[in-house]
């Protein structure tokens, strides 16, 4: 069932390359890679960027980290929290649709939960 959901949200995101859900540390449950991107390294380092902004956010009494996004020059990934211990990494082209890409990530949640849980 997570692929499935996975390669829909892939689907509906222009400049879409990349997708996985992954356990905080960083070792993916499911993923879709068309574009034959690194996603297991990518997922491991950005799974150290949660935890530093979990506890940046717990010093800073600001609430639970929901969503992370690193962006460069090639990409933009994108972490959305599922549950406490797994996120969906979404990897789109630098160029591709931001806004669509939160969009489809907030809508998939509520799925993932539910086979998560």
């Amino acid at each position: 069932m997570f692929k499935q959901i996975l390669a829909a949200l892939l689907e509906r995101v222009e400049g879409a390359i990349a997708i996985s859900l992954i356990g905080l540390d960083g070792i993916a449950v499911e993923s879709v890679n068309p574009g034959g991107v690194a996603l297991d390294s990518m997922g491991a380092e950005l799974g150290g960027f949660v935890k530093s902004a979990r506890i940046s956010s717990s010093d800073l009494d600001s609430g639970e980290v929901e969503q992370l996004t690193v962006v460069t020059d090639r990409y933009a990934m994108f972490l959305s929290a599922v549950t406490h211990e797994y996120f969906v990494l979404l990897v789109i082209a630098a160029t591709g649709n931001y806004g669509r890409a939160r969009f489809e990530l907030a809508r998939a949640r509520g799925p993932l939960r539910a086979e998560l849980i």
